[in-house]
């Protein structure tokens, strides 16, 4: 039995975070045309992956779809900040659909990993898009200039910057065992005469030779 899932309240859903997610700049100039066009294609996608047959978990659709949508959004988001005459995006979008379409749906079938399968979605949509936009610009459709705007934009690039490693913070522990190195060389000034001094001495040093060996090790490999 082919598995199916309420891929109408999922477009309304990925629709709305999209509104939460648009550029102010897309925002202010596209909203509308913008959601309208997310909702359908994750609509078209979602119902065309729940009648597909040969794909039975509906967590996978769901996947699926929720891909095809986070690419309409950021390839539209690039087709109206690359100045190309709005009546071009709905093919262009088109043709990017089916392609994700087409990769995701044979990714799946072929049991590629997830990773394998949006590495090859963004190759051959980024292939599909430089396409479009060069038949635009081989029929005189569109401006050498625009072309190569629309080749320079990724808003996906900038949707998700890069994660830089925090550095590691050092100074609550230099602290500690500053704190620490003080309490014992107190305890050797006004209490001498304590019979575990020397234990104490022992555990210091040992815990001091271990903190700064650690800090030397944050220090050279968290740069």
């Amino acid at each position: 039995m082919t598995a199916v899932f309420d891929y109408k309240s999922f477009a309304k859903n990925l629709t709305k975070q999209a509104e939460s997610s648009m550029p102010d700049d897309i925002a202010l100039s596209h909203k509308k045309e913008f959601l309208d066009r997310i909702y359908n294609f994750t609509y078209i996608a979602g119902e065309a992956f729940s009648k597909d047959e040969n794909i039975e978990n509906s967590d996978t659709k769901k996947m699926l779809t929720q891909i095809i949508s986070e690419w309409t959004f950021h390839k539209y988001v690039d087709l109206l900040r690359s100045d190309i005459p709005a009546m071009y995006h709905e093919s262009i979008l088109q043709k990017l659909g089916y392609v994700a379409f087409e990769m995701t749906r044979e990714s799946t079938l072929g049991n590629l990993s997830k990773d394998e399968m949006l590495k090859l979605v963004e190759i051959q949509l980024k292939k599909s898009f430089e396409k479009s936009c060069l038949h635009l610009l081989s029929n005189g459709l569109i401006s050498q200039d625009v072309y190569d705007s629309a080749m320079k934009q990724s808003s996906i690039d900038t949707f998700i910057p890069a994660v830089k490693p925090q550095k590691f913070n050092t100074f609550s522990y230099t602290v500690t065992a500053l704190c620490f190195g003080l309490i014992t060389i107190a305890a050797n000034i006004f209490y001498y005469e304590y019979q575990h001094l020397d234990v104490l001495n022992t555990v210091a040093i040992v815990l001091l030779s271990m903190y700064i060996g650690f800090y030397i090790g944050v220090k050279k490999f968290s740069k």
